[in-house]
């Protein structure tokens, strides 16, 4: 059967309500220029095929026209409405920016936005035509009257509402959860929980412009919209997780990103360590170290190479645990076969010359909260680059008892870079006296010199371990121990002695525990370690939580005695991120009400973001110095921003992990009870002749540093600004890394010492790949236009269309 010769009607529908939306999803799904622009109309597969049944659709009612036999159009008619339905709701999407496609009209642009509005009059047009069809037919055809057109409409906006439901539900628990009420960011919070979608909270996270056709969303936020900011901090609060912790989103800015291809540093220069960056690893670690357990003093050198294999510069930044009481005392960089040293400064200063040109120092450390530094190193350069850097690391060891010390060897807390299976620590460790270890696949022996030595290789997961150290026994001297003192000009000596240690009695002991998602499976250990304490200690318990309970409810959160905090653990909700710092404020305010000797137990998670101001907890040592101590027990690695933010305050003692949770806190408050005495070593100077040799026992002069370290908190626990800047000398001259002070390798056309750096803020990199979409939908298209373009000779022009 031939058909006429095609009508202007004919082809004004073809190219209009096929042809041009087809080549706007084909130019999006491509290019995804209005996603980066505008807002992203295809986010999801789901959103993708229904873009893709306008060209589909209107091509089968085109056809059923060309037919023109009214027995054939249920099938057609029902499409048409979906058509008109899909047509419509992206029109409505496409509304705002009707008169910029109007103005670019003429250069073609304009046409993809107006495509969905050519698609709906091309649709309501076509649906005229069918019904005339259909009028010759002795039976109505349902689908062309008004109630197969809102059985359509119904059917597609319902799967829009399956699709966009998510997304408006989680914008409704953002707007919420970043509330000025705490009550209302609570139900948010809540919500958020139990109905948001993880997906799209995460993709709030990076990006806070309209970015899908949540129509609704928009609505609910265009007043008071979230900022990235405020979204991290809220993700963190619903998952227990930080936003680079997740795989990311499938699509930032309309740009898909393949979660082992990720790479996102809009905080370089900075000091928080975020998630591992493409192509950063470390490829070498060796770690010596020489202790004198006579002594109680050792040195340790780890020597890192970090290499980058990427296309782009980056900044390596790893948070280290030293061991207790250990302070860095060099930091050398390699450049080329050339060693370069650090200079010591003050970590605050600015000189004049930095505040009008900013250039960043290649490595720097400085603390990162008790026995932490963080290390940062710039650039390493692409394509292979390395950077070889070492850290010296004057260390005093832990007494067991009168004749044995504990070593405790460094390792990473977080880091932004990968370590390869195949890359393991290189450790050699010579000792005076022999040493025990719980360190397995080591080699141990006496050397020819007397000395001890253990030597092989640690992954990184042994050498992190908190259960495994090094034991080294030592010969008691009642005549003690002394060192010559380099660092001054007068020659005056170092002299330490050990000192039997049984804490005072505690009046009151305040319990903060962290309620966050991932402390759930620990409170049967805790509550099984408070069975050790006495009876007469007068003990607090605080929760901490995710939920601004503290500023709402400030019911359930604090319990009095044994047995109430027992039933108040048990019955704890363990939940999402907790916010540390309120719990912390109030149980200063514990402590500090009730008069004589009492102490924070803080039992945490890594408090991975900064959700509360910290300032008001440090205001309140600075205020009452020697107020309560405050015991740190982390229960997992990882970079704590609340420590950080305690950094120089000495009431702030990390619990060294050595077990289980259950027994180190078992060990704690046996300490705090006065039930285990404890050995320290006492160092001081006297400013005498040396001693004779039958007087003590000589070390390394290294233990001049281990007292200028003490010194320097003992100065700055004065909480006095003009000793400030003695302690601060102090440490510059004796080579430590402090709270005051920090380590740089100079650029050698730079004069400033140390420089406070401030965050360089980078666009988010994104690499683009080709996409499952844009293949789908290439192929789709090729078959439409196969369909479309296959013309069969059967008189001038015309179209042959098979029964």
């Amino acid at each position: 059967m031939h058909q006429p010769k095609l009508k202007f009607t004919d082809k004004f529908n073809l190219i209009a309500g096929i042809i041009v939306p087809a080549i706007a999803i084909t130019v999006e799904a491509s290019t995804h220029i209005c996603a980066r622009t505008f807002f992203d109309p295809i986010p999801s597969v789901w959103h993708l095929m229904l873009v893709i049944l306008m060209p589909l659709g209107q091509l089968h009612v085109w056809y059923a026209i060309r037919r023109g036999t009214p027995d054939r159009l249920r099938l057609a008619g029902f499409v048409n409405a979906a058509v008109i339905a899909v047509s419509l709701f992206y029109s409505i999407c496409y509304l705002p920016f009707v008169p910029l496609a109007v103005l670019t009209v003429l250069i073609l642009v304009g046409v993809l936005p107006l495509s969905p509005f050519l698609s709906l009059i091309v649709a309501i047009t076509m649906r005229q035509q069918l019904r005339k069809i259909a009028a010759t037919a002795p039976q109505k055809n349902l689908a062309l009257g008004t109630t197969g057109l809102l059985i359509a409409f119904g059917f597609i906006f319902g799967a829009i509402v399956v699709i966009e439901l998510p997304a408006t539900l989680t914008r409704y628990g953002l707007q919420m959860a970043a509330s000025s009420s705490a009550e209302t960011r609570t139900r948010g919070i809540r919500f958020l929980r139990t109905y948001g979608s993880k997906d799209h909270l995460l993709r709030s996270c990076y990006n806070q412009s309209r970015g899908t056709t949540d129509m609704l969303g928009d609505i609910l936020s265009i007043r008071n919209p979230v900022s990235v900011k405020e979204a991290r901090g809220i993700y963190y609060r619903v998952t227990g997780e930080t936003f680079d912790m997740s795989a990311p989103p499938q699509r930032v800015a309309g740009r898909f990103i393949p979660s082992d291809e990720f790479d996102y540093e809009d905080d370089q220069g900075g000091t928080r360590i975020g998630g591992k960056l493409k192509g950063l690893s470390l490829s070498s670690s060796k770690l010596d170290g020489t202790i004198d357990s006579d002594g109680g003093v050792g040195y340790l050198q780890w020597i890192l190479t970090f290499q980058n294999s990427s296309e782009s510069a980056k900044e390596v930044r790893a948070e280290i645990q030293l061991p207790p009481g250990g302070v860095v005392t060099r930091v050398t960089l390699w450049n080329g076969n050339r060693e370069v040293e650090a200079t010591f400064g003050n970590r605050y200063k600015i000189g004049e010359e930095a505040q009008h040109r900013y250039k960043r120092e290649p490595v720097m450390v400085t603390t990162a909260g008790r026995d932490r530094i963080l290390v940062q190193g710039y650039p390493i350069q692409p394509y292979g680059s390395k950077m070889k850097l070492r850290l010296g690391i004057t260390v005093p060891l832990l007494l067991e008892s009168r004749s044995q010390v504990r070593l405790l060897l460094p390792h990473f807390e977080d880091r932004n870079f990968r370590v390869p299976n195949y890359v393991n620590h290189k450790i050699w460790v010579d000792s005076t006296r022999p040493i025990a270890t719980e360190y397995g696949g080591m080699y141990y022996g006496p050397m020819p010199n007397g000395k001890f030595m253990l030597g092989g290789q640690l992954t990184d997961s042994d050498l992190s371990n908190p259960e495994r150290s090094l034991l080294i026994s030592r010969v008691d001297r009642d005549s003690g121990i002394w060192s010559r003192n380099p660092f001054e000009a007068e020659g005056n000596i170092v002299k330490q002695w050990i000192e039997e240690r049984t804490p005072a009695h505690l009046r009151r002991v305040v319990l903060v525990v962290d309620t966050s998602a991932s402390m759930a499976d620990l409170g049967p250990q805790i509550s099984s370690a408070l069975g050790v304490l006495s009876q007469d200690i007068d003990l607090k318990l605080v929760l901490a939580d995710a939920d601004w309970l503290h500023e709402t409810e400030r019911t359930g959160l604090v319990a009095t005695g044994l047995v109430e905090a027992s039933v108040l653990l048990a019955s704890a909700t363990f939940t999402g991120g907790a916010d540390n710092a309120p719990a912390l404020r109030k149980a200063w305010d514990l402590a500090a009400e009730a008069p004589g000797n009492n102490a924070i137990v803080w039992i945490h998670n890594p408090q991975l973001v900064q959700l509360g101001s910290i300032e008001e907890i440090r205001r309140r040592w600075q205020n009452r110095p020697y107020g309560p101590l405050l015991y740190s027990v982390q229960t997992s690695k990882g970079s704590d921003e609340i420590a950080k933010g305690l950094d120089g305050i000495n009431e702030v003692k990390s619990v060294i992990r050595m077990g289980t949770l259950r027994e180190d806190l078992q060990k704690l408050f046996r300490q705090l009870s006065g039930e285990i005495k404890t050995y320290e070593f006492v160092r001081s100077v006297k400013h005498s002749e040396l001693p004779e040799q039958s007087e003590g026992y000589k070390t390394s002069e290294l233990l001049a540093r281990l007292w200028a370290n003490d010194e320097v908190v003992q100065l700055l626990n004065a909480r006095d600004e003009s000793v400030n800047n003695i302690a601060g000398k102090l440490a510059m001259r004796y080579q430590l890394v402090t709270s005051i002070s920090g380590a740089a390798v100079r650029d050698s056309t730079y004069d400033s010492a140390i420089v406070n750096t401030e965050p360089v803020i980078r666009p988010t990199i994104i690499t683009a790949v080709a996409e499952v979409e844009t293949l789908l939908l290439g192929a789709v298209l090729f078959t439409l236009a196969l369909i479309v373009m296959r013309p069969r000779r059967a008189g001038g022009g015309s179209f042959t269309v098979p029964n």
